[in-house]
């Protein structure tokens, strides 16, 4: 990346981002990386408990 120092001004606008969004773009990035998540899978393919599995759930407590 070619930025300006922050000491010296920034170059005429050219219609691109200012040196001041490319300082916050780096932060933003560096404060959301990706992170790996695990969850559960129900054997139908949603996300478990899928609504069978909640209706079962609930039938069997009797509610």
């Amino acid at each position: 990346m070619n930025r300006a120092p922050l000491n010296e001004p920034d170059p005429p606008d050219h219609g691109g981002p200012s040196t001041q969004d490319l300082d916050n773009a780096d932060l933003v990035l560096a404060s959301h990386s990706p992170v790996a998540v695990a969850w559960l899978a129900c054997a139908c393919g949603e996300d478990y408990p899928c609504d069978e599995v909640r209706f079962a759930q609930l039938v069997k407590e009797g509610l």
